[in-house]
């Protein structure tokens, strides 16, 4: 149902555009559980490391990663819009435009 109301809004797929924010800082990699056979226990000994955090947000079509924006520390909503402002909307068209 939804992807039949995005058709309605977009007949043309190369109209789209995606954002995917991810992040990645050095705990990314810790496991939080693990498996063991019943009634052993599950130790873990590791350095405690908060490391810096990247937040990445590539914009995709179907051509591929069209834009991004790598920033130490989160995406907040100012970062996203001025992101958008700078580097998205100067590679679109007015709708419905060629």
């Amino acid at each position: 149902i939804f992807m039949n109301h995005i058709a309605e809004i977009a007949p043309d797929p190369e109209m789209l555009m995606f954002g995917d924010e991810a992040a990645k800082d050095e705990r990314a990699l810790i496991r939080k559980f693990g498996h063991l056979k019943i009634g052993t226990r599950c130790i873990q000994r590791k350095c405690f490391v908060q490391g810096k955090q990247y937040s990445i947000l590539p914009i995709l079509i179907l051509d591929g990663i069209i834009a991004y924006n790598i920033i130490e520390g989160p995406m907040m909503s100012k970062r996203f819009v001025q992101f958008l402002q700078e580097h998205v909307l100067p590679l679109t068209n007015p709708y419905p435009g060629p």
